[in-house]
């Protein structure tokens, strides 16, 4: 299987999370896992982490801690763990919504709980390999930084930016923002020495890493302007490229002066970031997708256009294969073929 598409989703009753595996040429399901998922919570009930595929497996993760192994070829249960009831975890507000990453040969996920803040399960059985005490789960993915021979697994929890060596789950190092009750939404993004970091509370700001592998508590440049609640930057090259009700291109050689910056009423609802080289392509929350050209000192807009019904919302982040574009709306998921003018 080289050619699919993993979605997710809920049943018609709103009871259930539906993963479907699609062919990416004609949208047909190659399969479906389906289980029971009751609850409510604000934002829908909908899985908000991404699949993550790692051949011959992909694992899949619900809002409200159901995390299964699926046979990427068949769809077929491989295992499965709940965070809250096997790994004694605590949900989050706004369900679970950090998506598993894979390192070693092990799956991570951040239960939240006091005695498993975050844990490592084997990739082929899911059984525990460790598990790591503190703090509450945030809604950021991770990111692997490896320093020293060491991958260090970098997130947030509910008050701090950590850091844990994957061979063992060991705390390496924490950074508190000078700014409490920050919901940690936006993704640390990894640059050039160091590691930029948003939220709504604290802005953005760049740490950078020192000798040891460790993050200087103290920002070493900051821009108040962008300090979105939910969206992460994107780097391309020298540039951090971020939303917060505009489009901002920052400067990464010269602490983080703004360069650019590009308005639209679609911009000022939940918007998704991918670039490639001077373009970025924007997902807005109101179903509109734009194409960026980053000049300079300028913003073009190369086109625009309309996914999903007049009413759609979307708030999942798509995804691009090849020159084909992914998008998960209200209606079900739509594929667009991007070409190069």
């Amino acid at each position: 299987m080289e050619d699919f598409v993993v979605v997710s989703s809920r049943d018609r009753e709103d009871r259930q999370d539906v993963f479907s595996c699609l062919d990416a040429q004609t949208g047909v399901a190659f399969w479906q896992h389906a289980y029971a998922a009751p609850g409510n919570l604000d934002y829908g009930n909908s899985p908000r982490a991404t699949p993550v595929i790692f051949d011959p497996y992909v694992i899949v993760l619900g809002a409200f801690g159901d995390l299964y192994a699926l046979d990427l070829e068949s769809g077929d249960v491989v295992w499965k763990k709940n965070l809250i009831r096997d790994l004694d975890g605590t949900l989050p507000q706004w369900g679970y919504a950090a998506s598993p990453i894979v390192v070693e040969e092990k799956i991570i996920v951040q239960p939240g709980g006091a005695n498993s803040s975050i844990v490592a399960l084997d990739l082929k059985s899911g059984e525990i390999v460790w598990r790591t005490p503190g703090r509450r789960a945030a809604y950021a993915s991770p990111v692997v930084y490896q320093t020293a021979g060491t991958n260090q697994i970098i997130g947030f929890d509910a008050m701090a930016v950590v850091a844990w060596d994957a061979s063992n789950g060991n705390k390496l190092w924490e950074v508190k923002p000078s700014v409490k009750n920050d919901f940690n939404v936006p993704s640390p993004v990894l640059v050039p020495g160091g590691m930029m970091l948003t939220s709504e509370n604290n802005a953005t700001r760049f740490h950078r890493f020192d000798t040891k592998g460790g993050l200087s508590e103290a920002p070493t440049a900051e821009f108040l302007e962008l300090a979105g609640d939910s969206h992460t930057p994107i780097q391309l090259g020298n540039r951090l490229i971020g939303v917060d009700r505009d489009l901002m291109v920052l400067d990464l050689d010269r602490s983080l002066e703004l360069v650019a910056k590009h308005s639209d009423p679609s911009l000022l609802g939940y918007c998704s970031l991918i670039g490639c080289g001077d373009r970025v392509l924007v997902t807005c929350e109101d179903g509109n997708v734009l194409l960026l050209q980053l000049e300079s000192a300028k913003i073009h807009e190369l086109g625009r256009l309309r996914v999903g019904g007049s009413k759609s919302q979307i708030l999942s982040h798509p995804a691009v294969a090849g020159t084909r574009f992914f998008v998960r709306t209200a209606e079900g998921i739509e594929a667009w073929q991007l070409v190069r003018n």
